[in-house]
């Protein structure tokens, strides 16, 4: 078995560039792995290759950009195939908004090692985060981003100071008292350690250059990904697999640092009776290999991306209400959102509370 991995939305690291966030055009991050055997790689590829034809793609690569807009029929005909003929197909679709929201959340409201590890803790995690948004601001997510780039108690220091001061002012005091207290557990550590820095802010990975990159989201969603298929292939009792990821010169080495502590931490026992370990299996087998391979020279790998970029793109039609790409492709999306009931694939949506159940709403009220 091979994992085939692409992913779309991609801006590398979340920053702030010519004084704006440098994911506006890009606001959600997806990554889509595709489960294929050896016995049924041959089809999928020639099915590929015919419905290319039919539909006069000529380009080498399959890019949704320019598919997404004027080769409907495409998009829907691969999405069939995939779930006609059972191939697992695991997405994640990060809003990276939420995903900011997240980090701040647990970094500095409610540090995540305050709080037991509970199912509902972490429903009611979800559900605050979900909810933070309209209390912060621009100002505050631009300098809990230059924190993180500079990590220095300095930068730290001025988004304490940001946060109290907006807290003040909206009048926000159940956060704020969890900012004060988050302060002061911060000054005690910094009368210990001139690093005491560190622990509230996320830890940065680093690239092949030793360069430190910060507020990584492919990092959390190839994890989460990868124990998804884990878990997958332990219930179903499926084969091993290799997985199999476009080249990435910038982030290979983080991927693999991923995966080594994958195979090294019993995350498992951490998560046992939790929520968490209904969707994924952390304890990965030892030997699990990671190749990266030009995309140009595999099929699978861009239709994997393709998948990525029609996830991205409708869901930002979604969430922007645009109804033509919404009626066109929703019964496609529907159908990758839970292609096969009960098991564990299809899409784990890393969005606001309130944007997945406006589609849930819709999914089960459309026929």
């Amino acid at each position: 078995m091979k994992l085939y991995i692409d992913e779309s939305g991609n801006t590398g690291e979340v920053l702030i560039k010519n004084g704006d966030f440098n994911f506006k055009k890009q606001p959600y991050y997806v990554l889509t792995g595709l489960l294929v055997s050896e016995s049924k790689k041959s089809d999928f590829i020639d099915f590929i290759i015919t419905k290319k034809t039919e539909y006069n793609i000529r380009s080498i690569e399959l890019k949704a950009k320019n598919i997404y807009k004027k080769k409907s029929g495409f998009i829907i005909d691969l999405i069939d195939y995939i779930t006609t003929n059972n191939i697992p197909v695991f997405i994640e679709l990060m809003d990276k908004y939420y995903y900011l929201n997240i980090q701040i959340f647990e970094h500095l409201i409610v540090p995540f090692n305050s709080l037991p590890l509970t199912n509902d803790n972490i429903k009611r995690i979800k559900f605050l985060v979900s909810n933070l948004t309209p209390f912060l601001s621009d100002d505050i997510y631009k300098q809990f981003i230059i924190a993180c780039k500079e990590y220095n108690a300095i930068e730290l220091e001025k988004l304490f100071h940001i946060l109290i001061n907006h807290l003040c002012v909206t009048n926000n005091s159940e956060i704020k008292k969890n900012i004060e207290l988050t302060i002061e557990d911060y000054k005690i550590k910094k009368g210990e350690t001139s690093e005491a820095y560190k622990s509230y802010l996320p830890n940065p990975d680093k690239n092949p250059n030793n360069k430190l990159i910060h507020l990584l989201p492919n990092y959390h969603a190839f994890t989460n990904l990868i124990g998804r298929v884990e878990k997958h292939k332990t219930d179903f009792k499926t084969n091993n697999f290799i997985i199999v990821h476009d080249e990435q010169k910038q982030f290979d080495i983080i991927y693999k640092t991923a995966l080594c502590l994958m195979k090294e931490i019993d995350a498992d026992s951490v998560f046992k009776n939790l929520i968490i370990s209904q969707k994924g299996t952390f304890n990965i087998n030892k030997d699990m290999e990671l190749v990266f391979v030009d995309s140009k020279q595999e099929l699978l790998i861009q239709t994997s991306d393709l998948i990525s970029g029609f996830v991205m793109r409708f869901w930002k039609d979604f969430s922007e209400n645009l109804t033509n790409s919404i009626s066109k492709y929703f019964v496609a999306f529907k159908k990758l959102t839970y292609p096969v009931k009960g098991a564990n694939m299809g899409i784990n949506f890393v969005v606001p509370d309130i944007e997945h159940i406006k589609y849930l709403s819709k999914a089960n009220n459309s026929v």
